[in-house]
């Protein structure tokens, strides 16, 4: 619009000027008009932080930490979470709606700490936290003696907790990686020995043979930091086949059934540990979404909030790479209660 002022000024001068002789062009550029500057449109972007690591090593921490009297929290200076914690992780941002990273990968310091600096921010459709399995475990620090943790190698796992940029708390997330030598082999192993179906850990990211393996890990009500396993626990699937996960420590029998890690497939209705795996064949074409809802088997108690719950959650089946989900349940007593609306902390489609 200032342009088009001065362009008016201009041409009314000339105008005016036609029938004289006075050799002014116009009048001069008015100091009151700005000249109008053009900047070129950046587009919006968020930060996006988290932390690296391994829950399998973490709950063997816990567990062989017994009465030590450190709690089971995720805090930076824990000795629980740093034994835990995967230094070097590769971490991305994978966009569902296009299939590929959102950004372009980072990794994790030696606390196993990584920022992802600038995603595109978007109110329509979230993120999806993807750790690439070059992560390794740090050696112990400060604090009780434990056992060591058996190492091995780590799959590519998505973190099924969304990331939606317009939400701040939402921008601070895990970055899990499940190892070749924990619960997933304890699954190859069930398939192997027990269905008969020669299976290793590799080809559970077959897309040949599995369209989607989701793991979930129940915890505890309580603190967002807090990361004790709810026992007694399940996940249903509206597809695939649901597998519980107990443990012992590394060596106990049956060998042939059990992990490197302790970890075994158990014929019980629920979990102990509160690991629920589902297992979708590839066979035939697979649903767009596969709706999981998560039950607590525990009698009602006002005392202990039973049975915990939590909102159900859709997500679409990923081949190739390991779905992973540590769920917090909430209690009974949760102010906004099964049928009420899901807050946005959790970082869940409303």
């Amino acid at each position: 619009m200032n342009r088009t002022f001065r362009k008016a000024a201009l041409l009314g001068g000339l105008l005016l000027g036609a029938g004289c002789t006075s050799d002014n062009a116009g009048p001069p550029e008015s100091p009151f008009i700005p000249v109008p500057k053009v900047t070129q449109y950046q587009p919006r972007t968020s930060r996006v932080s988290g932390f690296a690591w391994d829950p399998e090593a973490w709950f063997m921490n816990v567990a062989n930490c017994g009465n030590c009297g450190i709690p089971p929290f995720i805090l930076d200076n824990s000795p629980l979470f740093l034994r835990s914690s995967l230094k070097g992780a590769t971490v991305l941002p994978f966009d569902p709606t296009t299939g590929a990273p959102a950004a372009d990968p980072v990794q994790a310091d030696d606390g196993g700490l990584w920022t992802l600096p600038s995603v595109a921010s978007r109110t329509y459709a979230p993120y999806f936290i993807t750790a690439l399995p070059t992560g390794t475990l740090n050696p112990p620090p400060f604090g009780p003696p434990l056992p060591a943790i058996p190492s091995g190698g780590y799959v590519p796992t998505v973190t099924l907790r969304p990331v939606f940029t317009h939400n701040s708390i939402c921008a601070v997330q895990e970055a899990a990686s499940l190892s070749t030598v924990g619960i997933l082999e304890a699954v190859a192993k069930h398939l192997s020995v027990v269905d008969g179906t020669p299976t290793l850990v590799t080809d559970l990211l077959n897309p040949g043979r599995f369209a989607n393996v989701a793991v979930f890990w129940l915890f505890q009500p309580g603190s967002p930091l807090l990361r004790g396993p709810a026992g007694d626990t399940t996940v249903e699937a509206s597809a695939g086949r649901v597998l519980h996960i107990d443990w012992a420590p590394p060596g106990t029998p049956p060998a042939n059934l059990r992990s490197t890690r302790g970890y075994i497939v158990t014929d019980a209705a629920t979990s102990p540990l509160g690991i629920t795996v589902v297992l979708l064949a590839a066979s035939g074409t697979p649903p767009p979404v596969i709706h999981y809802e998560f039950k607590d088997t525990a009698p009602a108690d006002p005392v202990t909030g039973h049975p915990w719950f939590f909102p159900p959650i859709d997500a679409p089946p990923t081949p190739t790479v390991i779905n992973y989900s540590s769920t917090q349940l909430w209690r009974a007593d949760e102010p906004n209660g099964p049928a009420g609306p899901t807050p946005p902390y959790l970082c869940l489609p409303q």
